[in-house]
């Protein structure tokens, strides 16, 4: 279910050097299950994330569709380090506590876990390249209700599948903006004409897709910091049940996402982006 580009390998912790070009950006992508109503992570964990660096309307509009989200700089918060670490060996939890700091100053690529419930996955994106991260199976059918201020409105999306379209900016100061916007794959996929980075339109089977263009993120990382989501603790319908829940044999499980900027090259190739 997850994009094949550099995977981290089963016995390695998810966070080893990864070679980048100079025109690249080295993102990582972290998936861990773990089981829902766990009151540690629902709660005091995000005592330690910063939320504030989310727009606050962005912030609210995600919270009323079930969605929680917020920047990890520095140390990993106890509860988030228990559910990457689940299985892992001393040295392997060293070797990840190590690569996550932000203080570090070169990206120790997190290679995560040895557990299946953990995946991780390394990915060089150029700036404003769209990569989409798989947040959910496919759902035959997913009935969803969607918030839109005050009121709540319901759909029904068949052969469905949530994701996230990230995209990257680079700054020439190390640092990146990320942009992430969740969004729904549904229905028979058909030929359709989609234009690359190279501007040439090409056809290419895909699904009909819903944006929510209101639930875009856009934040600022340093090397090392993380953006986080995950469901809330009620998310019903809503679009965190679908984008952060799986059942499974030992009964349903919510999905950790973390993102982590893990190297933007120090390079003049991003100089000339024409922002400040």
């Amino acid at each position: 279910m997850f994009p094949a580009d550099h995977p981290m390998l089963h016995g390695q912790s998810p966070l080893k050097p990864a070679a980048a070009s100079p025109d690249s950006v080295t993102m990582e992508i972290i998936w861990a299950r773990f089981p829902v109503n766990d009151a540690v992570l629902d709660d005091a964990a995000w005592r330690e994330i910063d939320e504030t660096q989310i727009d606050p309307a962005v912030r609210r509009a995600l919270v009323n569709n079930g969605i929680r989200a917020g920047v990890i700089s520095g140390t990993l918060p106890p509860a988030i380090d228990k559910v990457l670490h689940q299985g892992a060996t001393s040295d392997e939890k060293t070797a990840v506590t190590a690569a996550s700091s932000a203080s570090t100053k070169k990206s120790q690529t997190a290679d995560l876990l040895t557990e299946p419930i953990i995946h991780g996955r390394t990915r060089r994106l150029r700036r404003n390249e769209r990569f989409e991260i798989q947040a959910s199976e496919p759902y035959p059918s997913m009935p969803l209700l969607i918030s839109e201020g005050a009121e709540l409105t319901g759909h029904t999306f068949e052969q469905a599948d949530a994701i996230y379209s990230l995209k990257v900016d680079p700054r020439p100061d190390q640092s990146a903006t990320v942009e992430l916007t969740p969004e729904i794959n549904h229905g028979t996929p058909r030929l359709r004409y989609t234009g690359g980075d190279d501007g040439v339109l090409r056809q290419a089977s895909l699904k009909e897709r819903e944006v929510f263009d209101r639930l875009r993120m856009s934040v600022k990382l340093a090397p090392g910091e993380m953006l986080v989501l995950m469901s809330m603790p009620d998310a019903g319908s809503r679009l965190g049940h679908y984008f952060h829940t799986v059942d499974t044999a030992d009964g349903p499980q919510q999905k950790l996402i973390l993102i982590r900027l893990a190297e933007v090259p120090q390079s003049d190739a991003f100089a000339d982006s024409g922002k400040p």
